[in-house]
């Protein structure tokens, strides 16, 4: 699993490029998950957000895990202390997954073949919108190199949502200044023919 500062900066770059270059969020959020797995060498790799009433986190992106996984039930934050915990901006490093009192879904976990695990938080300065995660098929113990990449590319991803967060607003308040100009022209146009 030890990879070079290269391979990282590689991908850092070509996630970054991604970013600058689309507003498909889904696309970058692809790009992120499976390029962190290829990189990182490891199992799988997920991205979850904080739903709008702050009590699950959805899955908006993964790469690496199975169906039957990703749909094993929610994340709730209350019942997950390993996500409340990455939520008030820690990182948590978990050896077994399927012995870790911390891991909400120990049974599933052993059953997708999940051993360890990295969390790290989304973090936007100071609010944090999800968790990004990565999982081994090995026990293993995650290096500072590991952390600070993760780290870096959680960053990335919390900047692309945002950003087509902050753009899909946009585009809405453009379409509804464009509706209500309309149809004041509409009412305008039918005042001076009268």
């Amino acid at each position: 699993m030890r990879k070079s500062k290269v391979q990282y900066y590689n991908t850092l770059y070509q996630v970054t490029r991604t970013i600058t270059s689309t507003l498909d969020l889904n696309e970058v959020l692809r790009l992120i998950t499976e390029n962190t797995v290829k990189t990182m060498g490891v199992k799988a790799c997920s991205i979850r957000l904080i739903d709008e009433n702050r009590k699950t986190l959805r899955i908006v992106s993964a790469y690496g895990l199975s169906e039957d996984y990703i749909k094993k039930g929610p994340v709730e934050i209350d019942k997950s202390p390993l996500d409340a915990e990455v939520l008030k901006g820690n990182i948590v490093k978990i050896k077994d997954a399927t012995t870790d009192k911390r891991f909400q879904y120990p049974e599933e976990a052993k059953k997708e073949g999940i051993k360890s695990v990295l969390c790290v938080p989304l973090q936007l300065k100071d609010r944090i919108i999800g968790v990004m995660r990565v999982y081994t098929d090995k026990p293993h113990t995650f290096t500072k190199s590991e952390v600070e990449f993760l780290t870096a590319l959680a960053s990335s991803a919390a900047i692309a949502i945002e950003n087509a967060r902050l753009y899909d607003l946009l585009r809405r308040e453009y379409s509804k200044l464009y509706n209500d100009f309309m149809q004041w022209y509409d009412s305008w146009s039918v005042a001076v023919r009268r």
